[in-house]
């Protein structure tokens, strides 16, 4: 029996080939190097008749030790649809400074079929000896990594110890650098943070400062809406008294991520570094103000829970001495997050809770009345995940009363 034989197609027989290029900076040098990284991939790529080309992927301002990168992620995410079969780099240290992350990406795209060539090594992950010289060749990339970061930190700290002041004024608002690198007041913004200095001084909170400043349309220095936190942290920042203080924040060398400074390491203070937006005096006041306020602690503090995300509600003034019980969610980041609820403090008058409670908002006949329930019985459904107004009546019912006892109940 004679059988027919079958020729491919010389685009079938074609290797499908693309490259991954980082730099770890943004600098004009390392902005070029990526420039010529991507000319020399692409050419090499398309010149060659047996590889079909299959793009440059990249990440640029992203550290080698990070497992979270775009350019990485989509890659893989090419490598599993089957749209490569090998991947082009210049060295195992642009590929990851991590052999955890190494050796977790090259024994998936193994597991696809996907190669990968590190040219400066000269390594092919698909060899023999592949992972055994991958293993060594990233346990020196990992201990650079950590040498130059150990020489970074060393660096800032003598500059920290010289009164150098090393800031990103793209994210603080008020300032920017000069070409010297000195903080001057930009006016615009400045003016926004007197406002909220005058009326938190004036006793205004937090979460109404912040609701007055969107009301104006006036958006924070990355664009977005103003919160109560983000007041706060204006509201305590000594720049803005003209001082310094420096290594607030700190990288952890045994998680790698950025943690507040509470002791680890050194701090440095720098009084008068550059001009002062508010006052001296001003930033004292509206810091014994907020301590003050800190200190006061309320009968159902921590208590209250939302029924939609169950956080627990926060007191907040509503008008003249009247108050309000906030979900804390609803607060910091939203209703796009939690639509929340506010029950009046006058609606809990007499009341003692021995638990944790979630209040739910019920509309009896057009009226409000509230519903509290224990919180370890407490169950949400679906209905509550997805409504967007006030709890329907019919729910009633299959809600669990507290014990609630009045003061006069306890003489």
């Amino acid at each position: 029996m004679r059988v027919k034989k079958i020729e491919l197609k010389d685009e079938e027989k074609k290797v499908k080939v693309c490259a991954y290029i980082r730099v770890s900076t943004l600098h004009d040098k390392q902005l070029e190097s990526l420039d010529n990284q991507r000319l020399y991939y692409e050419n090499k790529i398309r010149n060659n008749p047996d590889y079909e080309y299959c793009g440059i992927y990249c990440d640029t301002g992203v550290s080698g030790s990070k497992e979270n990168r775009e350019g990485l992620q989509s890659m893989m995410a090419a490598a599993r649809d089957g749209k490569i079969d090998l991947i082009l780099t210049k060295s195992i240290s642009r590929f990851a400074r991590s052999t955890r992350i190494v050796l977790k990406y090259v024994r998936e795209l193994q597991q696809l079929g996907v190669a990968i060539e590190f040219e400066e090594q000269q390594l092919n992950s698909t060899t023999a000896n592949g992972e055994v010289m991958l293993t060594i060749m990233a346990s020196f990339a990992e201990e650079e990594r950590k040498n130059i970061s150990e020489n970074t930190k060393w660096s800032m700290r003598k500059k920290f110890k010289q009164g150098v002041v090393l800031l990103d004024t793209n994210r603080f608002m008020g300032y920017v650098k000069d070409k010297d690198g000195k903080l001057i007041v930009q006016k615009e913004e400045a003016e926004v943070i007197k406002l909220i200095y005058k009326r938190y001084l004036e006793g205004t909170s937090a979460y109404r400062i912040a609701k007055e400043l969107n009301a104006l349309k006036i958006l924070t220095d990355n664009n977005y809406e103003w919160s109560g936190q983000r007041i706060i942290r204006i509201i305590s920042n000594e720049k803005y008294k003209g001082d310094c203080l420096l290594q607030k924040k700190f990288v952890s060398e045994y998680t790698g991520k950025l943690q507040p400074n509470r002791g680890e390491i050194e701090q440095y203070y720098i009084r008068n570094d550059h001009e002062a937006i508010a006052s001296k005096e001003d930033w004292d006041k509206a810091q014994r103000l907020r301590a003050s306020r800190k200190r006061k602690t309320y009968p159902f503090s921590g208590i209250l829970h939302c029924p939609y995300c169950e956080a627990t509600l926060i007191r907040r003034i509503k008008w003249k001495e009247k108050y309000d019980w906030v979900c804390a969610t609803y607060l910091t980041d939203g209703k796009s997050i939690c639509k929340g609820i506010k029950v009046p403090e006058s609606a809990l008058e007499g009341m003692e809770f021995t638990e944790n409670i979630v209040v739910e908002e019920i509309d009896n006949h057009g009226e409000k009345s509230y519903f509290f329930t224990p919180q370890k019985n407490y169950k949400r459904t679906k209905s509550q995940d997805e409504s967007s107004g006030i709890l329907p009546s019919v729910n009633k019912q299959r809600r669990t009363a507290v014990k609630l006892y009045k003061s006069s109940d306890l003489l």
